[in-house]
């Protein structure tokens, strides 16, 4: 950083010290200031090398667990969507909570390395319990309670662990090591992506995979993030002998809490003086005869002039003045968190396929954030920096608020890309309307007009069904919309159609008929019309979330004679098909099934739905299921293989019979399909309607907003990171790592209640409203930066003297202590000049 480069290699400086009575010229202690590499490398405290190791494995365990979770509460736990969001983000802000009960207790009582080391043994515990809720099938009693029983200890886990880490590490360097404690920094904030870049290419890969006869196999997901979890523990302990272990000294909140409201109360009182300073109130009542503290400094030193509170007093003063550049940073973590929920949700509505036989898992991208940010920490430190200082003076404010700009431009860029996949999702009616779709269910050549009574007209031909057709240019669905009478909204509604069939229907027995249609609230509603007759149901409309590329498939059997078994969907192109034995159950991917009694009593038959017409027996409908792509054909299943009470039974014990329809060979992603089995049921007839549009946009369109999010995440992750280092005391850096984590769970916060208050219909909109809310803020942080005149780095011995108890009633704390500043002229209001230099 410039503020160690720019320094001689040996330093000796006399420092100036005004009580208000005196001045006097006090020798400063040469010190080293190592910046050139051969240096750096000699001198670099070794035992950093296990914290960095050490952090790599937390955090591939950490991020390999995060990454699948939100696929976990869609597909395991059966979240919706929006409650998914709600628990991903709430457990971010748990997990950037607890860091100040972890800085509470590393600070007061047991040490930042027993801190470390007694939660990590608490986080992999949290991790073993996930790992094994998530063996259990989705209706397991243990779902949710034991799998948020250990996220809630991984939070309190990684909580003790970060605001401890970082500063440990920290405490490993010399005096004169500033810039070997920046590249430490760096070198921190690579091992977290080195090991988030690993974890969240091949968690997904490891929960894509079939296991336990599930179709995705969460316990390992889940199993080896808690082994890399005991792992770091271990690693950590290895270098506990030749460590800098800076003995527990108070519990700094509590100690500045107590200080602040002891000014306050002081201040409040009748007759209270003036003071510089709102908290140099708290002197105005200070006994140091009574405080212990002051009498241990004082034999200490041999002073009895001095006083540990004034001392703390200006401590505390810096750490005000930190947090008040603290309180734009939250939306900048609502934005960037999102990549981890509301983001994967985007990716599940694209295209993940590169190619027929190639998919991008949708959380695979994000291990492209990790990748970017290990290019990115070079690439800026190296060659983007001292280009960028040859024009603009560069501060860490800056640069936030560089940072800041590039998260709100990341999410108009997500924004657009919504806009387009919004083109392939369902235009869904609101409340009190209903949209209809008539399907023509004929097995022959026989095609109708539906008429409704507004004399909106619709022809259907043979094996047509109505559905939206976003393409068409003037902006037509070809759905029927119809509104609740009177507004009601909770109750159906009857409508009425009109059926003109076709001279080429001639076995129908009348040429036209009414049809009557209940309608539902904020429903797709289809309509399937046959020589049968005509029935209805109502549509699932969900994308499938499982987030392999399936598609949604759904069955309806109008059978003769009437059929409401078992069904199965076995791939044809699997590497070990089987022509007389074409389903194996022992291969989840291969094999998709529709049973009536299984799993205790489940049931995948959604109900009878009554036939008006002529078939007396009703139509039989089957939930719709995640189908992953590739060449499928249809079967009767006489039995049952599928149990958890038992053994999934092998291909030579699975019992099935051709159900004699066309194969299905489909690639494309995200479609809802309803398959419709009509009449002879040892050679049926079958229709397929598509009730939602297949993805259309590439998730590769996602490349973008990660690339500039992720500039943004350099830019002021890691320069915030350091700049909450640097300018806290050091009796507040511990607290200052752990509030500058609470940002991260207030940012998160802005997430969960925004997706409670569920004030966004459409995502794209959702977006562009956050890009709109940073950019405002970053223009209030940039406001706050012009005011941060002085930089304050403590890289020297306090010199204790400065602290005399003489002068408890005075207001001369100087911000400007010998401890090192530098005045922040790039944001000095008083030179007009170089507000020309801000490039907001």
């Amino acid at each position: 950083m410039a503020y160690s480069e720019s320094r001689s290699e040996s330093v000796s400086s006399k420092g100036k010290k005004s009580y208000g009575h005196e001045l006097e010229t006090v020798p400063l202690p040469e010190k080293k200031i190592y910046t050139t590499w051969p240096d750096m490398i000699r001198h670099w405290p070794k035992t950093t090398l296990c914290i960095v190791s050490n952090e790599f494995c937390e955090r591939f365990s950490y991020y390999g667990m995060r990454t699948v979770l939100t696929f976990y509460l869609l597909n395991v736990l059966k979240f919706t969507d929006s409650q998914s969001t709600i628990f991903f983000n709430g457990f971010t802000v748990l997990c950037y909570t607890t860091p100040l009960l972890g800085s509470i207790v590393a600070d007061g009582y047991i040490g930042k390395f027993w801190t470390i080391f007694s939660v990590s043994i608490l986080y992999a515990i949290g991790q073993v319990v996930l790992a094994l809720a998530s063996i259990k099938n989705f209706q397991s009693p243990v779902h949710p309670w034991m799998d948020l029983a250990g996220l809630l200890i991984i939070a309190f886990g990684t909580g003790g662990i970060k605001p401890c880490v970082s500063a440990f590490g920290g405490d490993q360097f010399e005096l004169g090591q500033e810039r070997m404690l920046s590249l430490f920094f760096s070198m921190f904030y690579f091992s977290i992506n080195a090991g988030s870049m690993i974890s969240t290419f091949i968690s997904p890969i490891f929960r894509s995979q079939p296991c336990l006869g599930q179709d995705s196999c969460y316990p390992m997901a889940f199993g080896i993030p808690a082994v890399l979890m005991i792992v770091a523990t271990l690693v950590f302990m290895g270098g506990s002998f030749w460590y800098k272990k800076n003995p527990p000294k108070d519990n700094v909140f509590g100690e500045v809490s107590r200080l602040m409201f002891r000014a306050v109360g002081n201040k409040m009182k009748k007759g209270s003086t003036p003071k510089e300073h709102w908290l140099l109130h708290y002197l105005t009542t200070h006994d140091c005869a009574l405080d212990p503290k002051c009498l241990e400094l004082q034999a200490e030193k041999r002073n009895k002039k001095l006083c540990q509170k004034k001392k703390f007093i200006d401590d505390v003063r810096s750490l005000l003045r930190v947090l008040v550049m603290f309180l734009p940073v939250p939306m900048f973590w609502a934005l960037y968190d999102q990549q981890g929920s509301v983001w994967l949700i985007q990716a599940i509505q694209m295209d993940c396929r590169l190619s027929d036989s190639l998919l991008l898992l949708p959380d695979q991208m994000q291990t492209l954030n990790a990748v970017l940010i290990l290019a990115f920490i070079p690439l800026f430190q190296v060659i983007i920096y001292p280009l960028a200082s040859k024009c603009v003076t560069l501060t860490p404010l800056r640069k936030m608020v560089t940072g800041g700009l590039l998260a709100s431009l990341a999410f108009l860029i997500t924004g657009f890309v919504q806009l387009q996949v919004n083109t392939t999702l369902p235009n869904l009616p609101g409340k009190g309307q209903c949209s209809i779709s008539f399907w023509n269910q004929f097995d022959y050549q026989c095609s109708f007009t539906v008429t409704d009574v507004n004399g909106n007209s619709r022809h259907i031909n043979q094996s047509m069904a109505l559905h939206e057709d976003k393409n068409d240019k003037a902006g037509v669905f070809k759905l029927f919309q119809t509104n609740s009478p009177n507004g009601k909204s909770g109750a159906d509604w009857p409508v009425t159609f009109n059926i003109k069939y076709d001279a080429n229907c001639g076995d129908i027995s009348t040429y036209q008929q009414k049809v009557v249609v209940s309608a539902k609230s904020k429903k797709v509603v289809y309509v399937g019309v046959g020589k049968f007759g005509y029935y209805q149901n109502t549509a699932n409309t969900d994308k499938p979330t499982d987030g392999t590329g399936e598609f949604s498939m759904g069955i309806v059997s109008i059978l003769d004679p009437n059929y409401a078994g078992n069904f199965a969907m076995c791939r044809q192109d699997a590497s070990d098909f089987d022509k007389d034995h074409p389903c194996n159950p022992r291969h989840p991917a291969d094999f998709y099934f529709w049973e009536t009694d299984y799993n205790s009593h489940t049931d995948d038959r959604e109900g009878n739905t009554t036939i008006v017409g002529t078939r007396k027996t009703p139509a039989v409908t089957y939930k719709q299921k995640s189908v992953k792509p590739g060449k499928w054909r249809l079967y009767y299943l006489n039995n049952t293989p599928k149990d958890v009470d038992r053994q999934t039974y092998n291909k030579t014990a699975t019992n099935v019979t051709d159900a004699n329809v066309a194969g299905t060979e489909l690639y494309e992603q995200g479609g809802v399909y309803i398959y419709a089995l009509i009449g002879n049921k040892d050679k049926p007839y079958l229709t397929i309607l598509q009730i939602v549009q297949s993805n259309k946009v590439s998730i590769l369109w996602q490349i973008p907003q990660i690339v500039v999010i992720t500039a943004a995440e350099i830019l002021f992750s890691i320069t915030g990171y350091e700049f909450a280092y640097s300018q806290s005391a050091p009796s507040m850096k511990a607290l200052v790592q752990a509030l500058w984590l609470l940002t991260t769970a207030a940012g998160d916060t802005i997430i969960v209640i925004i997706t409670i208050l569920n004030l966004f219909d459409n995502m794209a909109v959702e977006f562009f409203v956050y890009a709109a809310a940073m950019f405002v803020v970053i223009a209030v942080f940039a406001l706050l930066s012009i005011f941060y005149y002085t930089y304050n780095y403590y890289t020297t011995d306090e010199d204790d003297d400065e602290y005399g108890a003489d002068d408890l009633e005075e207001n001369e704390i100087d911000d400007h202590n010998p401890r090192y500043s530098i005045d922040n002229k790039a944001f000095n209001s008083d030179e007009a000049d170089c507000l020309a230099d801000i490039h907001f």
